[in-house]
């Protein structure tokens, strides 16, 4: 059961029947960007949702979950936007077109029962992105595997040190 509320209408109260049921809490900016001039009217860092440079400072760029990109603020959306953002920096710097767009990719392993998930990778407009070439909709142990033991690794090994595969530079 759950409190809906819109706008002309008192809240009602929802029953509905489920078999999983995923809840995350509502995201936002932190304070030093909502206060922020960078800021948009709802509080993200305004950026170009392609090129992620600030549409109220050219001069600066943002990714990850303060932006106003309108997808899942992920680590795997920051993985991807880091490289591009780099490159689309150093093109401005020089003057030229700025060379990579973003596509509005993220990934989230969602568990749905012990030992299997489904990697649910999407873009823009929930736009399917499956990065493997199995079916993402359906549960599976080798999504588990790398969710349990790869993605870890690629975290601390590769994502922190700024090492991208999946990204193309031309820088």
């Amino acid at each position: 059961m759950c409190r809906r509320t819109t706008k002309d209408q008192d809240p009602q109260m929802v029953e509905r029947k489920f078999d999983m049921l995923h809840v995350c809490p509502s995201q936002c900016a932190p304070d030093f960007i909502k206060n922020s001039p960078l800021a948009n009217e709802g509080g993200w860092m305004a950026v170009d949702q392609a090129t992620l440079q600030s549409t109220i400072a050219p001069n600066v760029f943002g990714l990850g979950d303060v932006t106003s990109t309108p997808n899942a603020k992920t680590a795997a959306a920051a993985r991807k936007q880091a490289p591009i953002v780099a490159d689309n920096l150093i093109a401005q710097m020089k003057g030229a077109a700025m060379p990579q767009a973003y596509d509005g990719y993220g990934s989230c392993p969602l568990t749905v029962e012990h030992g299997k998930i489904i990697l649910a990778e999407f873009g823009y407009g929930g736009k399917l992105m499956p990065s493997f070439p199995w079916d993402s909709t359906k549960p599976r142990r080798s999504a588990w595997f790398l969710k349990k033991s790869v993605l870890p690794w690629v975290y601390w090994n590769a994502m922190l040190k700024g090492k991208e595969w999946l990204v193309k530079t031309t820088s």
